[in-house]
This record gives structure tokens, sequence and C-alpha cells, in this order.
């Protein structure tokens, strides 16, 4: 959280006074989205010009305040300009805002998608003299020099998302976490909707991968991005604080990417956030158990630069079915720390090791007292991980059961890791863990 002297209390108090307004007011009818409340969490999606506009006021006045609390905004720059909000012309009328809104009509996490303003129509995304996104005016292009795959992408149909970010002073409350899931989940479903997913040909934007990177993972949207750095903006700039101390990089993610094993991935996250509160937190943390490994189409991965035990393919194949067939042959000839396996319908996997899935479908069920009920449902793409016993209690609620025949691989949570870790650095998306400590951050 940012400082509280007397001015960065004067400003971010003045932020958050303004910010104040009821979203309950917003007319549903006619808007790109507007979901009934799920235990205390209403999802609202629409344009700006769907918004009426003190609402939109109230908007741009919650995110200088969070982006005050988080210590992203200079704070000087906003006391100097007695601002309350970030600047009107920040936001434009195709502009999609995506609230979670608790039942109270107050606003609890927010995420913007936009495109620049003038945007053309009839240019590529690679076309060099066109308007830049954000990412591009921070970061440069130079980056997309290593990504494949875009050259017939039109620049219209490409959206950066940002400003994603929960409400601060809601601290570890699960309704603040519960608004964020929501938020995330709708998100990534309506980039895929029939009726979007033609208008959406890449998402980008930045990041900080020690956070917003683990969570893309935890909903299994695999990335393209690149190494983090600092950038020293020029003295003043609003956003200094946050690129100054805080290492970002640059994504971007094809809809594309997105197939059946990150949709039954949204469906449990779904069934997750319907139950109550203890059952809600019980399984979002177990569901950290299971790690996608898929990795963008849209990145051209590096070779390693040292030899290896590990086949090229299994380490540089975006697809993890093509990674873990290359496994599967050089675990067959000995020459990785891997075992194949194969497991009938109906049996219960083992636990005590990673576990991925070469081929099959498997349910992970949940256990509790009064019996068992779907958690997840796993297919290729996906890993079983044994996270060290944490005293959660939560590892051993989770039992996995063959619905099909099955090949796997199993091999040492240590072996995972290695490599979990070099297949990350080819693809430079390192993260230092596998998913944050609390899946709901």
């Amino acid at each position: 959280m940012t400082s509280e002297g007397p001015s960065a209390r004067s400003i971010l108090d003045r932020a958050l006074a303004a910010a104040e307004f009821d979203f309950r007011r917003v007319d549903g009818s006619g808007l790109e989205l507007n979901r009934p409340s799920r235990r205390g969490i209403k999802v609202i999606v629409a344009r700006t010009t769907q918004l009426p506009p003190d609402a939109i006021d109230a908007i741009l006045a919650w995110r200088l305040a969070q982006y005050l609390l988080t210590g992203f905004f200079d704070e000087a720059a906003a006391e100097a300009s007695s601002t309350v909000r970030e600047p009107p012309e920040s936001v434009h009328d195709g502009d999609l805002h995506l609230l979670a809104v608790e039942d109270g009509g107050e606003l609890h996490a927010y995420l913007t998608m936009k495109q620049p303003h003038g945007i053309q129509r009839d240019v590529s995304f690679r076309e060099r003299e066109r308007e830049l996104f954000p990412t591009e005016q921070m970061h440069g292009r130079a980056w997309q020099r290593e990504i494949t795959g875009v050259d017939e992408i039109a620049v219209a149909s490409c959206w950066e998302a940002g400003r994603f970010v929960r409400d601060q002073r809601s601290g570890n409350e699960l309704l603040g976490h519960r608004a964020a899931l929501e938020l995330g989940l709708t998100a990534g479903r309506m980039t895929v909707h029939p009726d979007v997913q033609r208008r959406m040909g890449l998402v980008l934007g930045d990041l900080d991968p020690d956070v917003a990177l683990k969570s893309l993972r935890f909903y299994f949207v695999p990335v393209a991005t690149f190494p983090p750095h600092v950038m020293d903006l020029p003295e003043g700039h609003p956003l200094g604080p946050r690129y100054r101390e805080h290492a970002t990089a640059p994504f971007v993610a094809s809809p594309a990417d997105l197939d059946n094993t990150t949709f039954v991935r949204w469906a449990d996250l779904d069934l997750a956030l319907s139950r109550s509160d203890d059952e809600a937190l019980a399984r979002f943390m177990a569901l950290r158990h299971f790690v996608s490994v898929k990795e963008s189409s849209l990145k051209r991965p590096r070779l390693p630069a040292e030899d290896t035990i590990y086949p090229v393919d299994a380490l540089t194949s975006p697809s993890s079915q093509a990674a873990s067939e290359a496994l599967w042959r050089a675990s067959e000839r000995g020459q990785v720390p891997w075992t194949c396996v194969t497991v009938g319908p109906g049996e219960i996997l083992p636990q005590e090791e990673a576990f991925w899935i070469v081929e099959g479908f498997v349910q992970a069920v949940f256990v509790t007292p009064s019996g068992h009920s779907h958690l997840a449902g796993l297919g290729r793409e996906v890993v079983f991980f044994p996270y060290e016993a944490s005293g959660d209690g939560h590892g051993e609620r989770v039992q996995m059961h063959a619905v099909t025949p099955v090949r796997a691989l199993t091999t040492s949570r240590a072996s995972f890791e290695d490599f979990w870790r070099l297949r990350q650095q080819l693809f430079e998306t390192s993260t230092t863990s596998l998913y944050v400590d609390a899946p709901f951050r």
C-alpha cells in the first residue's frame, strides 16, 4: 500500500470519495453482459457509451484510487494536478468495462479492454505505421519480432487488457477474491464467445510475472511473454512508480490457443465459485494441484543453450501433447527420469508423484465426510503436481479416477520442477513457483 502522509491521504481520500457510486443504478438493458448476483457478486460488461456519465466518472476515480493504493501511480503528480480521477480522454467510446459489483452496489474488481483511438480498420498487426496500444507505447514493439502467426491478423481485431485490479481495501476478504475470480472468468469466456471471437484476434498488455502470469496459468490461459524489466520513465510521469519499482513484461495471447482443456478448467472454476465460502476456498486450493503445460503458439521458443537429457521437442513444442509424446518415447528408452504408466477406467491414480496425462481423461473428485463430488476434469495438456504438505489439509481431499484408458508419465516432484523450469526458460514464461500461494491474489 502507498505511504499515508498528509498529501497522499488527501488525494487518496478525494479519489475514493469521487469513486462512490451505486452501480445498481446502471440500467441493465442493452449491456454487453448483465449477470445476476452469485454469492454476493454481480458481473456487468458494458461499453463506455452504455454507462451513464457519472458511472464513468466514478470508474475513473476508482481506477486512480486503486493505483494509488497499490503504489503504481505517482502521488506527487496526482496531487500537483489536483485530479481526483484518471483523465477522461483515457477512455474511448468503444472501451469495454468489466465490473464486479457487490450486492450493495460497490465496485469490487475492474478490468478494461480497449483499443487505441482512431485504430485503422484495414491494416495488419504487423503494420509499422499504425496507432499504438498503451503497452506498445511503454515497451516499444521490438518484442514482437519474437512472435509468429500474426501477419494476417487485422489490428482492428486486437485488444489490450488492463487495469485489472480488485479493491485493495478489502484485504484478504473472500468477497474481494470472488470478485476478481468472477471477472477473470467472465473476461476469458467473453473472448471466445462465437459472437465475439471473430472480433478478437489478439489480446495484449503488460504484466507482473510474479502475480499476473501465475493468475493466467491458474485459468489455463497460455500467453507469449518476454523477460521482465524495469523502466525509468520521465520524472513526474503518473505511472512512474509502477514501471520503476516493478519489473513488467509485455504479453500477447491468442484466443485460438484456448481449447477444451481450458474450457473444462473454466467450468471447474465456475463450479467452485458456486459453492459456499469455506468449500469454495478449499476447492480453489485443491485446484492448484493441476497445471497446464501448454504454451502459446505465438512464441518462438529459444533452443537449449546447454546439453540436456530432454528431447528438444519436449522442451520447445507449444502443445504439451507433442511434448508429452516426446517424453514418453524418451522414457521408454530410459533417457529421462520418468516412468510410463497405463491405467484402466475406474482405477484410482497415484498421487505421490507428478502425473502427466499423455492420453485419456481423468476425473478429480473432492472428498468430504459426506461423500465425493466433482472437482475437475483432466485430459491432455494437464499435469497433477503434488504440493508438499503445508498443513492446510487440502491435498488429502483430492482423488483422481481414470474415466477412460489412460497413458501417463510419472516422475518425482523435483524432476518435474527441473523440466518445468527449463521449458519455461525457453519460452521466457518463468515464474518463481507454479502458482501464487493463495490462488485468489
